[in-house]
């Protein structure tokens, strides 16, 4: 499976470690974040891999380590994802999105 754009991904472990830029300081230092087994990130953007979560914080993450750590859930629909109608935790509960095939 490809990483695109608008996808959805489940942590299946609890070692993903990411980044996330510290904004507030104009050096950007970069803190390691931890996700959780269970949490679900949506793919926002192609560079090393943006994504936010549930709570709509925005993190990011090298290629290999959403493969190591995570699994292929679903892709949002067109429509909401171009729009940016919904955050992921909405996107989650009213199912706007496409699951993955077994």
């Amino acid at each position: 499976m490809k990483i695109e754009q608008g996808q959805i991904w489940k942590v299946t472990t609890d070692t993903f470690f990411t980044s996330k830029l510290n904004e507030r300081r104009p050096n950007k230092i970069k803190r390691q974040i931890k996700l959780n087994e269970g949490e679900f990130i949506e793919i926002r953007y192609p560079f090393d891999w943006h994504f936010r979560t549930e709570d709509n914080e925005y993190f990011h993450a090298e290629t290999d380590m959403i493969y190591q750590n995570c699994v292929y859930f679903g892709k949002v629909t067109a429509d909401v994802w171009f729009k940016n109608k919904a955050d992921l935790a909405e996107i989650l509960r009213l199912e706007l999105y496409e699951p993955a095939k077994l």
